[in-house]
């Protein structure tokens, strides 16, 4: 009885090992920052105006898209229309990562419905050249709670020109 317990013991650990450092990988290669967010205080964007045409109106919530975004090379300057749909009911806070490395390039305080965002500030430089990015559009409730909502993942490119 004791050699089939030691036997199912000699399985068993490896194979917990195995899924310990399978978890372990999962979570190292999450960007920071997207984990649910606890007692937030809520910092909203400035508000940012310009005249914009509507978007057709349906249930969910609607994430903007992006492909390519030419940005200055050398500067952390960026002129974009980033913005939450006035149809949305939620809070938008909206990153940017570098595809390879995670590295979080930008972060939004909390956009309301229907505001935009024309200008943003990287965190750092980047050289002339092409940069597969990752936005993130994390969500909250408008209830108060600011209680995390599905959010989306657009995957673009940042086209540095001087």
């Amino acid at each position: 009885m004791k050699k089939d317990s030691s036997k199912i013991w000699h399985i068993l650990v490896p194979v917990l090992i195995v899924l310990l450092i399978i978890v372990a990988v999962v979570l190292a290669r999450r960007p920071q920052g997207t984990g649910a967010v606890t007692n937030i205080t809520p910092e909203f964007e400035q508000e940012q105006t310009r005249e914009t045409t509507g978007a057709s109106q349906s249930k969910g919530i609607k994430i903007p898209g992006y492909s390519i975004i030419p940005i200055t090379a050398d500067s952390t300057d960026v002129e974009i229309d980033l913005y939450n749909p006035e149809e949305n009911e939620v809070y938008f806070q909206i990153s940017f990562y570098l595809s390879d490395s995670k590295e979080l390039l930008f972060e939004s305080k909390l956009l309301k419905p229907g505001q935009h965002l024309y200008t943003i500030s990287l965190n750092r430089p980047l050289p002339e050249g092409e940069y597969p990015i990752t936005i993130q559009y994390s969500t909250f409730s408008t209830d108060g709670s600011f209680t995390p909502k599905n959010g989306a993942v657009v995957d673009c490119i940042l086209r540095a020109k001087k």
